[in-house]
């Protein structure tokens, strides 16, 4: 009976850790807006995003600079999405993105300072600042705000449930099976929540431009995330079946009882 409860706990605490470690990943690769280069770019890919950049500068220059919107966005465009574009864009993206999932509420300036970096011009430097228009998004405010309270209770709640399963004193094979789950959850709450919900649940929840910027960002630590995955997976599935070759070992090697044996034979 010990035995049987031990591993319930074991593998409920397995399922609690790997939501809180899919919460954090999510958290920490979409929902976590900063000025690095590397975000700046996934975020740029986004033909949308561009767009919406492009044609807002374009407009604001224009005049200044004697050439028509077409033009210039045709110049700007591929120089945001290069490597070196992002370099320049990172404030920028940054608040729009911090805007988007609800981080910021003052609006998204582009100042003639930063369009004077875009448009290569100095120019522009003195033009008043332009709005970017970039709006909250209610479903990514509320997801984003919810991950760290979901990450921390689930963590906590599968530590509890998993110091309650040692507590019953079980096997070391049942001690074993649950580490074994405990990876098999890892890995799989990372593809789930890490990877299947920013890429396909959330873009068919919301197809406004700048929720654009979520299955970029998730595909961008996509590699990492799958190949670590994979791993957890993998070890996981081991241990799994050393543990049940393990109990079975152990049924097999169990000595029969020799008293036993002698009175069924007495009343033979």
């Amino acid at each position: 009976m010990q035995r049987n409860i031990a591993a319930i706990c074991f593998l409920l605490a397995a399922i609690a850790l790997g939501v809180a470690a899919g919460a954090w990943w999510l958290q920490f690769t979409v929902f976590t807006p900063d000025d690095t280069v590397g975000k700046t770019e996934a975020i740029l890919d986004d033909d949308e995003i561009r767009a919406d950049i492009t044609t807002i500068v374009a407009a604001a220059t224009a005049g200044t600079l004697d050439r028509t919107p077409t033009e210039i966005a045709a110049d700007i465009g591929p120089m945001i999405h290069s490597r070196a574009g992002a370099g320049v864009m990172t404030e920028i993206v940054r608040d729009a993105h911090a805007r988007a999932i609800g981080n910021r509420a003052e609006p998204v300036r582009i100042t003639g300072e930063q369009m004077i970096l875009i448009v290569r011009d100095e120019l522009v430097a003195d033009l008043a600042p332009v709005t970017l228009p970039v709006a909250e998004i209610s479903t990514l405010r509320i997801l984003g705000n919810a991950l760290g309270w979901v990450a921390a209770v689930t963590a906590i709640l599968g530590v509890v449930i998993a110091l309650f399963g040692l507590i019953m004193r079980p096997e070391g094979s049942v001690v074993l099976l649950g580490l074994g789950e405990l990876l098999l959850a890892l890995g799989a709450c990372l593809v789930v929540i890490g990877y299947l919900v920013p890429v396909f649940v959330l873009p068919a929840i919301n197809d406004t431009t700048w929720a654009g910027a979520v299955p970029r960002l998730a595909m961008r630590t996509f590699p990492l995330g799958m190949g670590i995955s994979v791993v957890f997976v993998a070890l996981g599935l081991f241990i799994v079946l050393r543990s049940s070759g393990s109990g079975r070992r152990k049924q097999w090697s169990t000595p029969l009882s020799v008293g036993r044996y002698r009175d069924e034979r007495s009343w033979s």
